[in-house]
C-alpha cells in the first residue's frame, strides 16, 4: 500500500471526510505526461474536477476541457489573460456577483496567477492513487475538520494563520491551487462553483 493511500484513508477515517483528499499535479510544456489518457468529457470548470476527484475520479485535463477560463488562466494554461477581463465573473456566472465590470476585473487582476501559457495538463485524483507527491493537496471539508486540518498544519509553529481570499471568485484555482503552489503555504476557500 502506498504512503499516499495510507495517509488519505486516516484522513477520511480521523476526520470523517464525505469526499476523498484530492492531489493536484500541473504539468509545464515539455514535462513528461502520466502514462493516462486525457480525460475525454468537457467540465465546466477545475473546480468541478476537484469535486469528481474527491469522490474517486482520476483525470487528465487539457485547458479546451475545462470551460472556466479565468481558472485555466490563473493555472497558467493561456498565454494571455487580457481577453477574459472583459468577459469576467459578473457577466459569466450571470448572478450579479460585482457590481460594475471594473470590480470583477480587479479581483481578477489581482488574484494569484501561475506563468502564463506555460502549463499543458493537469492531473486531478484522489491522493491516494499518487505515488509521487502531489504539488497540491486539496481537502473538501466542513468548517469543524477544516479547523482540526490546520491544527495539524499549524502544530508546530503556531501562531496567526494568513488565509487569504482571492475576494469572490477564483477559489479553486487560485486559492487553494496556485498560491499554495507558488508560496508554499497552506490556504482554505469558501468558493467554487465546480
Amino acid at each position: 500500500m502506498s504512503v499516499f493511500k495510507t495517509m488519505s484513508q486516516d484522513l477520511v477515517a480521523s476526520l470523517d471526510l464525505a469526499y476523498e483528499p484530492v492531489g493536484v499535479t500541473l504539468f509545464r510544456e515539455g514535462d513528461p505526461l502520466p502514462d493516462l489518457p486525457f480525460t475525454a468529457e468537457n467540465l465546466k470548470s477545475y473546480c468541478q474536477a476537484l469535486a469528481l476527484a474527491g469522490k474517486g475520479r482520476t483525470l487528465l485535463l487539457a485547458k479546451e476541457q475545462m470551460g472556466c477560463k479565468l481558472g485555466t488562466a490563473v493555472l497558467g494554461f493561456e498565454a494571455e489573460m487580457e481577453a477574459f477581463l472583459d468577459d469576467g465573473v459578473l457577466e459569466k456566472y450571470g448572478v450579479g456577483l460585482y457590481g460594475t465590470e471594473e470590480a470583477s476585473a480587479a479581483t481578477i487582476r489581482n488574484s494569484t496567477y501561475l506563468e502564463q501559457g506555460k502549463t499543458r495538463a493537469a492531473l486531478i485524483a484522489p491522493l491516494a492513487t499518487f505515488r509521487e507527491p502531489p504539488q497540491v493537496a486539496v481537502f473538501t471539508a466542513d468548517s469543524e475538520q477544516v479547523m482540526w486540518l490546520l491544527y495539524a498544519v499549524n502544530y508546530d509553529r503556531g501562531g496567526r494563520m494568513d488565509l487569504p481570499q482571492s475576494g469572490g471568485a477564483l477559489g479553486g484555482c487560485a486559492d487553494i491551487t496556485a498560491l499554495p503552489l507558488l508560496q508554499g503555504i497552506p490556504n482554505v476557500t469558501f468558493l467554487g462553483l465546480g
